[in-house]
């Protein structure tokens, strides 16, 4: 593959509140790994997101209503650009923010803070939501599983890279 891979991050210095952002570093040295080119492009504006991946992460309650006043197109620019062909990738409070939009339900339970195995994943669960903690839609994935879910789990970046056709992981 001689094009750049091109993963998109929203919003890096104020959805980032446990390391999210390393997710995409993961996919970026399994890629680079590979011989396959990428990179990560920070975006504080989410009105083009011609990229392979769109990648929210989880931010405090002030940073999304900041987000969502000056921003409040970011979910539909983020469906359009999966519609588009991009994979989308949320963790936590971005998950949340996209819920309705790929038709899960939500809602509030007790709040659980610990470490968890969702189909072989692991990963530290903070919240009271009640939804699928790791959740495929489509080309979207969406966890619950705080930070960098990724470097826990580098089969499921694997399966990512794979899935997109971005490298062949078998060899």
């Amino acid at each position: 593959m001689s094009r750049t891979i091109r993963l998109a991050t929203l919003f890096p210095s104020d959805l980032d509140l446990n390391g999210d952002q390393a997710n995409l570093l993961v996919l970026l040295k399994r890629l680079e790994y590979r011989g396959v080119k990428a990179e990560i492009v920070e975006l504080n504006d989410p009105s083009n997101l011609d990229f392979d991946l769109v990648f929210l992460g989880h931010g405090s309650m002030a940073a999304w209503a900041e987000i969502d006043k000056k921003h409040p197109d970011l979910v539909a620019n983020v469906l359009s650009a999966q519609a588009n062909g991009a994979f989308v990738f949320a963790v936590n409070s971005g998950y949340l923010k996209l819920a309705a939009d790929f038709g899960i339900q939500r809602s509030t339970g007790t709040h659980r803070s610990e470490f968890v195995e969702v189909d072989g994943k692991v990963g530290y669960l903070n919240s009271n939501a009640e939804v699928d903690l790791l959740s495929y839609s489509g080309t979207a994935l969406l966890t619950m599983l705080h930070g960098p879910v990724l470097v826990k789990n580098p089969e499921l970046a694997d399966s990512i890279i794979q899935d997109r056709g971005w490298a062949d992981i078998s060899t």
